[in-house]
């Protein structure tokens, strides 16, 4: 049985999907040759496959790539100065909706342990916040989408609509001056639009490349 830095890693590794050793020396403050020693005691044990620069998981995904795996090495600089930024507008005892977002998941590696609730369709940012007890976690569960790393669809809209949040934390697939955020599915498009309803106030984690995509379903206009 593998406990604490090496359980941790393999369970990054099987829910992103794959993993960049850089960002894990990061994530767990240790060395680079540290991380690299770790991912070879994995593989060798049979939990993990390494690759240049990193590792991935050893679990079937249907011969794609997670998407928020995938999704989280793009804008990598941008995306970690967001995430400091929109930390500073979070208070002691907060509640908060985080969507399944990798903009999501990089302000959640930024939170400090203090009194907050986090309440989130993501199966990524649930199991980020198991090794600081100061933070309640509550997961909307659902339907699982592997695709996505997160719950989707009707229950999980209902279960949101059963909370409350001072702040919404979300992101989009694309944004466009004087319409708003837009996602590029219905079902993300909903759950977004759940957290937004149930929140006194909301913020956009968005990069500048957001502007030059399109989207599919509008999710948060630019006038709210």
């Amino acid at each position: 049985m593998l406990f604490g830095r090496l359980r941790e890693i393999v369970n990054r590794v099987d829910h992103l999907g794959s993993v960049v050793v850089t960002d894990l020396a990061e994530q767990f403050d240790v060395s680079v040759e540290t991380i690299r020693r770790d991912l070879r005691t994995l593989e060798e044990s049979g939990y993990l496959r390494r690759t240049h620069g990193g590792a991935v998981s050893l679990l079937e995904t249907g011969g794609q790539p997670l998407a928020c795996g995938s999704r989280k090495q793009e804008n990598l600089a941008a995306k970690k100065v967001i995430a400091q930024s929109a930390v500073k507008l979070i208070r002691d005892g907060d509640v908060l909706m985080m969507d399944q977002s990798s903009s999501a998941w990089y302000l959640a590696q930024s939170l400090p342990d203090i009194n907050l609730t986090i309440i989130t369709n993501s199966v990524r940012i649930v199991f980020d916040f198991v090794q600081r007890p100061k933070i309640k976690v509550i997961s909307v569960g659902g339907e699982y989408f592997e695709r996505y790393g997160a719950f989707l669809g009707a229950i999980t809209i209902s279960n949101i609509l059963g909370f409350h949040a001072d702040i919404c934390f979300h992101s989009c697939a694309a944004f466009q001056e004087g319409e708003g955020a837009w996602d590029n599915n219905e079902l993300n498009a909903a759950v977004k639009k759940a957290m937004l309803r149930r929140s006194r106030s909301n913020v956009l984690l968005c990069d500048k490349s957001k502007s030059t995509h399109t989207g599919f379903a509008l999710v948060n206009p630019a006038d709210r």
